[in-house]
């Protein structure tokens, strides 16, 4: 006669008490299947007991639709995702930054890449220059130093690593630099405008978030393809940009950036598929190398008004203010390498205790998951997350990694 019960011991959620859960029917094999497992990682299921303690198996499904505009697909993704809230189970992996070595004594980091060997890269603003560290932490190489002739930097920010070559990619300020593998310099790329973002898009071209203008002179961001040479090729998408705050100087207009206007996002899938959004609306629209719309991402979210808090902050300012009709639905979006695409949802520039809120796709357009990340990340790559940390009482920046201890169990689609 078969065994018809067994003793499961499992703890829920990491603080609540340990509980046993009588479950039949089942042999051994399916219970190590099911139970064997964070209950949060238990994804596409729902267990539930039964009066005679039996397990039933319900498949959650997508709630979402699928529509057709001009030929192309739209995702409409329902406002909860489809498998809850993630919990990222964090633990500290390595920390780059000591005050009795120069090479890890960073000021202002500004930007963290990381290569398929795992090997780090630190835009270290303030001290002009890039460092390399090896997987371990070890210092390899400095690139770059403060000037502003072939290979020096004013302001390194941003950077990027192209993976087919080894060429990294440094912004420094309307220049993006390149080097190569071994960090010695190449060429610079000076966009006709000014680059506020970029990422890789081949055959040593870039795709760029660029300050424009409408044709009635007013401010814009375009997003556009751009040759070595700096010469735009195509532009993908333009949209207008208000700021918020805006103020007369004698007979100069002035404005100031307060991180809570409409603004463009982007981000790359990989170097000949890209995606961007205006946060006015909840839609990110995936392109091809060629600027050819391949889908659109939609999320069933109200709009939200700006609270009363924002506005008297903002009252408090000398300037001119206009506040927009509704709250930005997001303010950055990136992918992790398994093209996960991540929106972020709150507010933290200037913010150093606010974590990230952030909603993740699926690289088809299908939302997973919410989820918080640490203040300061710039990386989610091969089961680690990479983060620019500040300790203000020691006066010292560090460059953490996290081991991603659930990351094999977070799925990648429905």
């Amino acid at each position: 006669m078969e065994t018809k019960s067994t003793a499961i011991l499992r703890r829920a959620f990491g603080a609540a008490p340990a509980f046993f859960m009588l479950i039949s029917g089942l042999n051994a094999q399916q219970v190590i299947e099911i139970f064997d497992k964070p209950l949060s990682m238990n994804v596409g299921r729902v267990l539930a007991l039964d009066p005679v303690f039996r397990i039933i198996d319900q498949r959650i499904e997508w709630k979402g639709k699928i529509e057709t505009e001009n030929g192309v697909k739209v995702i409409i993704n329902p406002k909860e995702p489809l498998y809850g809230e993630l919990k990222l189970e964090l633990q500290e992996d390595l920390s780059i930054g000591r005050e009795d070595d120069k090479n890890s004594m960073f000021y202002r980091v500004r930007g963290i890449a990381v290569d398929n060997q795992g090997n780090i890269y630190v835009a270290d603003m303030s001290n002009f220059r890039v460092q390399k560290f090896d997987r371990d932490g070890k210092y390899l190489l400095t690139i770059g130093r403060k000037g502003q002739g072939p290979g020096e930097f004013e302001q390194p920010t941003k950077i990027l690593i192209d993976e087919a070559k080894g060429n990294i990619y440094v912004q420094d300020q309307m220049r993006i630099k390149v080097f190569d593998k071994e960090g010695k310099y190449a060429t610079d790329i000076i966009p006709k405008k000014y680059p506020f973002d970029f990422i890789i898009a081949g055959n040593g071209s870039i795709a760029a978030k660029l300050s424009s203008t409408t044709e009635s002179g007013e401010s814009a961001r375009d997003f556009a393809k751009i040759n070595s040479k700096g010469e735009i090729l195509k532009t993908y998408a333009s949209f207008p940009f208000y700021f918020i705050i805006q103020g007369k100087l004698g007979t100069s207009t002035v404005v100031a950036f307060s991180g809570l206007e409409h603004d463009l996002c982007i981000a790359a899938v990989d170097d000949q598929t890209f995606l961007y959004g205006f946060s006015k609306e909840y839609e990110l629209n995936v392109i091809d190398g060629e600027g050819n719309l391949v889908f659109k991402i939609r999320k069933d979210e109200p709009y939200h008004n700006f609270p009363s808090s924002v506005s008297r902050k903002l009252r408090k300012n000398q300037f001119f203010y206009k506040i927009p009709p509704h709250m930005p639905f997001f303010y950055s979006i990136f992918t992790d390498s398994e093209k996960r695409i991540y929106v972020q949802t709150n507010k933290t520039e200037h913010e150093p205790e606010v974590k990230g809120e952030v909603e993740v796709f699926s690289k088809d357009g299908y939302y997973l998951y919410k989820t918080i990340i640490p203040h300061g990340t710039y990386v989610i790559k091969n089961g680690y997350l990479y983060v620019h940390v500040v300790d203000e009482d020691k006066a010292m920046e560090y460059v953490k990694r996290y081991r991603i201890k659930n990351w094999d169990q977070i799925k990648k689609g429905t």
